[in-house]
């Protein structure tokens, strides 16, 4: 298994980044550079005069700021002078050019790999997938991982990713770099970004696959017309073979600890319940996977021939009134009122077998969960399904535009 890199190692990372005029070396824009992106990004176009008074820089700063990102086409001026009657010289907007802006993300599951290139607002193009034995040798899996961004980018014959994002499967350290745990495939202390810098020759930055969905569902899921995105706190709770939880607080995603994972699946729930694989019992996870639930539905008689994953909560509808059905969403309302309660985001958002459950499970988690918040939070709980389609390469293009494009809210 690949191990962490040396400090020998990191140092010889990768620099080359986004677009630059021809035969000028292309780098990775700086601190200013970044904060003036995001906050266009952010809140549309601005004067140079708002820039420099909303990020408290000299206006001069600003002009050198500004400028390379101007030669560069990542941003365009927009002549304002219609919109208002002003004497003096015409108001000049800055706006973002987010088709200037390629990156590639990655998706990492547990026998499978979704490798795509995305533009500066997670817009997601050519997107290919690849399965693989979960057996297999990591190394393998990653060189499998980076011959498909290659082919992506032979396909898209477009300008090369500046930077290359990673929703890893599982605890992902503080650098960014290492997949600390993946229990579903046996990794450990996976060097994720070293092995797929060699690899592709370009920065990479990795992310714990549900924080990852959850950043891109923050950020670029609501673009109403004015080009503002709103999403402040949310959480994002993916549903699948395994319960999964993503927070982003304040626009920035949360790790959760010492050990960078936030465990809403083990909350236990039933004390008397099944044994959970991390050896307790009635663990929320167990209690609400599509596993537990296929289970059950059989055993009450459903026929699931041709019912895949994302698939069965359909069913679990159709079974309104019946224990399965109504366990369910006991059970799941139990866990989200406990995101609610203790996160307070502006939104829940459900991925994964949510995609494609009725509108009608979602009024019953909604009324369900309402019911057991706390009555100060209640009326600001927002429940609704995951609007990005390849949410987990967003999530992974997301890690990578905030690393290498906008940066972090300070």
């Amino acid at each position: 298994r690949a191990s962490p890199a040396t400090s020998a190692a990191r140092a010889e990372r990768p620099t080359v980044s986004g677009p630059g005029t021809e035969g000028e070396e292309r780098t990775i824009p700086g601190r200013h550079a970044r904060a003036a992106l995001r906050l266009l990004r952010d809140e549309g176009p601005l004067s140079r005069i708002a820039l420099a008074e909303r990020l408290r820089l000299s206006p001069t700063t600003i002009t050198h700021t500004v400028n390379p990102l101007l030669a560069a086409g990542w941003l365009e001026e927009l002549d304002t002078t219609g919109a208002h009657e002003r004497r003096g010289r015409p108001a000049v907007a800055l706006r973002g050019v987010p088709e200037a802006v390629t990156v590639a993300g990655i998706q990492l599951g547990v026998g499978m790999i979704r490798a795509g290139l995305a533009d500066g607002l997670a817009r997601v193009r050519g997107v290919r997938v690849a399965e693989f034995d979960p057996r297999m040798p990591v190394e393998d899996v990653l060189a499998l991982a980076a011959a498909e961004v290659r082919a992506v980018i032979a396909d898209d014959r477009g300008a090369p990713p500046s930077s290359v994002g990673v929703a890893a499967p599982g605890a992902v350290d503080e650098t960014g770099r290492v997949n600390t745990l993946a229990v579903n495939l046996g990794w450990r202390e996976v060097a994720i970004a070293d092995v797929l810098e060699r690899e592709l020759g370009a920065p990479v930055h990795a992310e714990h696959n549900v924080r990852a969905m959850a950043l891109a569902e923050a950020h670029y899921a609501d673009v109403p017309p004015s080009g503002r995105h709103r999403a402040s706190s949310l959480a994002y709770v993916y549903l699948r073979k395994r319960l999964g939880l993503g927070l982003v607080m304040h626009g920035s995603v949360s790790r959760g600890g010492a050990h960078g994972v936030s465990e809403l699946g083990h909350i236990q729930v039933d004390p008397s319940g099944p044994r959970c694989p991390c050896g307790n019992r009635g663990c929320l996870e167990t209690l609400t996977s599509t596993v537990h639930l296929r289970a059950r539905l059989e055993a009450a008689g459903a026929d699931l021939t041709g019912v895949d994953d994302l698939d069965i909560l359909t069913v679990v509808d159709a079974a309104r009134g019946t224990p399965v059905h109504d366990e369910f969403i006991g059970r799941m309302a139990q866990g989200l009122s406990i995101v609610a309660n203790l996160t307070g985001p502006d939104a829940i958002v459900l991925g994964g077998s949510f995609a494609a459950a009725p509108d009608r499970l979602f009024d019953d988690l909604a009324v369900a969960t309402a019911a057991a918040t706390f009555p100060l939070v209640r009326p600001s709980v927002v429940i609704r399904r995951a609007r990005l389609v390849e949410g987990g390469v967003a999530g992974a293009a997301a890690v990578a535009l905030d690393a290498t494009v906008y940066g972090a809210p300070a």
